[in-house]
């Protein structure tokens, strides 16, 4: 390997800076404002410019392994986005996709099929847009350095998401002949290939916590922008609003409100193409939209341009990749919370407001919420994406105030209540149990998981180090078993954590009960996935289970309501 990034490096990532910081770019002054969040203390930004010349690795005999589903050993299925593996058959992790984070999967030996080539290796193309102009032209720089030219006549190739090829869409077609690629050059892996040689550039952007942009993919970013600058025509709006949409309640109200603004709004009915796309963000002087994979749109606005985030959640904020593109492009980005999405667990519904927030950002007298953010919140607690009705405990340590202030105003709408043919008990949201295990390796793995859900894929042999449980309704009380020399660590209170971290040292047993209180209402079960690839037995109410020299990659937790239980 050559001179690949280490992103353990402690100077990777920066200082850290106070909320409402200046960080200079260039000659640029960016301004990020939290100041409009129901916490503005949610977040600190971190210097994310990488200050390193990018290269390259060579991996010989490695094998590129496309996207796939794969069995999780219960009843659902994951995805497998691909990657590469080197001879032995290790994950090669910067070749690995930000969503799949090096998780490997074995293909049977028959199906791999072999090449003599040297092939230049340009990671996987994401079908969802936002996640394609980040994740998925970052070893694009490549192709404009003086170290290509070795390299010039190999193959290039890539992984389709799923098998969609890049020639379905347009928009992808049109991005890769800005750059100056060849739709012919570029060739999609769909089995498992074993190359002579791979080459694979140095990442040079980064979404993944810490996160990070280099010099390199500003340079990428700015062959679009000149292209734009250089095909540019005038817009009848110099603000556009990027609707979401996907699994919404009450956007169509935040849209509205922009409108009103001067806003243009640009929604999925009014489609457009990729050069219509750059025309409008390079005359954009003001950009909003909610925090997801369509605010990555800003990836192509001017240096110093003003953006406007809304979160869709407030648990769900920290989105990596856009805080690194605001740096890269030095925007004048403001995060401001305009929603009530309490039962967030991950992709799932959100709830918009009008908040008053986002009234002040504007310079509007807020009066107390109004009808439609009553029947949009009604809406959502009514919506049949949700996952039940049950409050995620993170979202609401995060609104502090304002969802108690919003219930009591709801409360005064007895008529408008009535309409929903709500059950009497409608306001009283049940808590929910999460947890989530610190593993070898990889840190505090996927977020809180929500109860029943095991805490990490089972085929991942990754050693469970540490884990913290949650739950509002009652305290949880719950200790872990390291070995026979050392025993239990000390009993820990929701939501401290029971392990170490910093330390090898994984934990070979587990014990959970509840307060006293909780005691009378429910039963807490728990059990742990093994290295052997077996579930040990369940346990519950405080029971000691051991997984008798068996290292652990999963955990799962419920609960089960006494009264249900025959």
């Amino acid at each position: 390997m050559v001179n690949s990034i280490n992103l353990c490096d402690k100077g990777n990532t920066g200082d850290y800076f106070s909320k409402n910081s200046f960080i200079r770019n260039r000659n640029f002054i960016n301004l990020i404002n939290f100041n409009n969040l129901y916490n503005p203390n949610i977040t600190r930004p971190q210097n994310c410019s990488l200050k390193k010349k990018l290269s390259f690795q060579v991996i010989e005999n490695g094998t590129i392994l496309p996207s796939k589903n794969i069995l999780d050993g219960l009843v659902t299925t994951w995805p497998g986005f691909g990657g590469v593996v080197d001879s032995k058959g290790e994950a090669v992790k910067n070749a690995f996709s930000v969503s799949n984070n090096g998780t490997i999967y074995n293909p049977p030996f028959e199906s791999i099929q072999h090449s003599s080539e040297t092939v230049i290796y340009l990671g996987m193309f994401v079908y969802v847009w936002g996640h394609f102009i980040t994740d998925s032209i970052r070893f694009m720089w490549f192709l404009n350095s003086e170290d290509f030219n070795q390299f010039k006549n190999c193959r290039l190739v890539y992984i389709p998401w799923f098998g969609i090829p890049f020639e379905k869409s347009p928009d992808r077609r049109r991005l890769l002949e800005i750059l100056g690629l060849k739709p012919e050059r570029i060739h999609p892996i769909t089995q498992p290939t074993q190359f002579k040689r791979i080459i694979i550039p140095d990442s040079s952007f980064e979404s993944n916590p810490p996160g990070y942009f280099t010099n390199e993919h500003r340079e990428v970013i700015d062959i679009f922008r000149n292209f734009a600058r250089k095909n540019r025509t005038s817009t009848s709006s110099k603000k556009f609003y990027f609707f979401y949409g996907s699994n919404q309640v009450g956007e169509e109200r935040v849209a509205e409100y922009f409108k009103s603004k001067g806003y243009e709004i640009i929604t999925h009915e009014k489609r457009l193409n990729f050069d219509e796309q750059l025309n409008r963000l390079i005359n954009c002087e003001s950009f909003a939209s909610p925090l997801g994979s369509v605010a990555h749109n800003s990836i192509f606005l001017r240096e110093g341009a003003e953006a406007i985030f809304i979160p869709r959640s407030t648990n769900a904020f920290l989105f990596h990749q856009q805080k690194v593109i605001d740096q890269m492009n030095s925007l004048n980005a403001n995060y401001i919370d305009s929603t009530l999405s309490i039962f967030n667990v991950g992709h799932d519904s959100f709830c918009f407001i009008i908040s008053e927030q986002l009234k002040r950002f504007f310079g509007d007298k807020f009066d107390g919420y109004e009808e439609g953010d009553f029947k949009a919140f009604l809406d959502y607690i009514n919506s049949p994406v949700r996952r039940g009705r049950a409050i995620n405990p993170h979202e609401l340590q995060l609104i502090g105030s304002v969802f108690t202030d919003f219930m009591a105003q709801l409360k005064q709408h007895k008529e408008l209540i009535a309409t929903y043919n709500m059950p009497s008990d409608w306001e009283n949201f049940q808590p929910q149990l999460t947890y989530q295990t610190h593993v070898h390796m990889k840190g505090w793995r996927d977020g809180w998981n929500i109860e029943n859900k095991p805490s990490n894929p089972l085929d991942q042999k990754l050693e469970i180090l540490a884990i913290q449980l949650n739950y509002p309704g009652h305290k949880i009380y719950y200790q872990v078993y390291f070995n026979d020399e050392e025993g239990w660590s000390k009993e820990v209170e929701s939501p401290k954590m029971a392990g170490t971290v910093g330390v090898r040292k994984p934990i070979y047993g587990m014990r959970v009960r509840l307060d006293e209180a909780g005691a009378k209402e429910f039963d807490i079960l728990y059990r742990m996935h093994k290295f052997d690839d077996t579930w040990t037995p369940w346990a519950k109410n405080g029971e000691a289970l051991y997984s008798h020299g068996q290292k652990l990659n999963a955990i799962q937790i419920k609960l089960e309501n006494k009264k249900d239980v025959i």
